[in-house]
């Protein structure tokens, strides 16, 4: 993530110039229980690696680090511009990779102050990811029953207090509960007002780039997509029956990627914050002019 951070702070430093009126401070810092904050190794396996609790250990883990983003956010300017005359920071940017990304959902769901993100190889959909990796680990709970997968939810893999939290943080749960994502393919769901407060609280007028791997097994497109779409649908500036809520939306896939966070990813990373930080220099200077 350093290399991401100082790769971001140098492209934004080279194009805006001497004339820049917004600075970006980039801060990179490990998930929970990964590299120097890792204190219980078999929580970040999976259920084939032996980790009997992987569904709670990988969600509480991610859902940590989100909050400790907006820890970071509540007390880091008293570290950095600590005088009266110190600049102020008005726009917070979050980027996660895999874990990372997961996470960074959880953030443009929970945190007001955050305005813009990048999700790389993420998913903001725990049950549907989840439910299809105990398909493709033959866990008992998925495969015991007829059809598979209809007592999964609520059972030792994937218990209801852990399906309570996902209501509370977990952002397809936030719109859906545990019933299916509404179709794309209608011009609205069947009833936007039971989506419209929501996705206005949470998500209105942000900006948020998803970079997936077409060729992702572990976090694959698949289970993203359903959620995307709706989103998608509902956001588009033309057609879409929330197009009030002003989201920008960059959705993309990249053939022959995996689990990876690719060149082309960066470079598109970098291009995106470079704009959202282009927009908020120009409303620094007076201008209208909108990205």
């Amino acid at each position: 993530m350093e290399n991401v951070a100082s790769t971001c702070i140098q492209e934004w430093n080279q194009q805006s110039g001497s004339n820049r009126t917004v600075g970006l401070i980039a801060v990179a810092f490990d998930q929970r229980n990964h590299g120097s904050r890792e204190v219980n190794a078999l929580a970040n396996e999976s259920w084939r690696d032996g980790n009997e609790t992987h569904a709670q250990d990988m969600f509480s883990i991610f859902h940590g680090t989100a909050m400790d983003t907006s820890l970071l956010i509540d007390h880091l300017p008293s570290y950095i511009f600590n005088t009266r005359d110190s600049p102020s920071i008005d726009q917070h940017l979050v980027l996660g990779i895999s874990l990372g990304g997961h996470s960074a959902w959880q953030v443009l769901f929970a945190d007001p102050r955050v305005t813009a993100g990048v999700v790389i190889i993420g998913c903001p959909d725990y049950l549907r990811i989840m439910t299809d990796r105990a398909r493709l680990s033959k866990r008992p709970t998925y495969t015991s029953t007829s059809p598979p997968g209809i007592s999964f939810q609520g059972s030792k893999d994937f218990p209801p207090a852990l399906i309570r939290s996902l209501q509370k943080w977990d952002p397809a749960s936030i719109l859906f509960g545990s019933t299916p994502i509404p179709s794309s393919s209608p011009a609205s769901p069947p009833a936007p007002s039971l989506y419209t407060p929501t996705l206005t609280q949470k998500l209105s007028h942000k900006r948020i780039l998803v970079c997936s791997g077409a060729d992702d097994k572990l976090v694959p497109y698949h289970c993203s997509a359903p959620f995307l779409h709706f989103l998608k649908k509902a956001s588009d500036p033309h057609t879409g029956w929330w197009k009030e809520g002003d989201l920008f939306l960059d959705d993309r896939v990249y053939p022959g990627v995996g689990h990876a966070f690719s060149k082309d990813m960066l470079g598109d990373t970098v291009k995106f914050v470079n704009e959202t930080l282009a927009g908020k220099m120009r409303e620094a200077t007076g201008s209208q002019a909108k990205i």
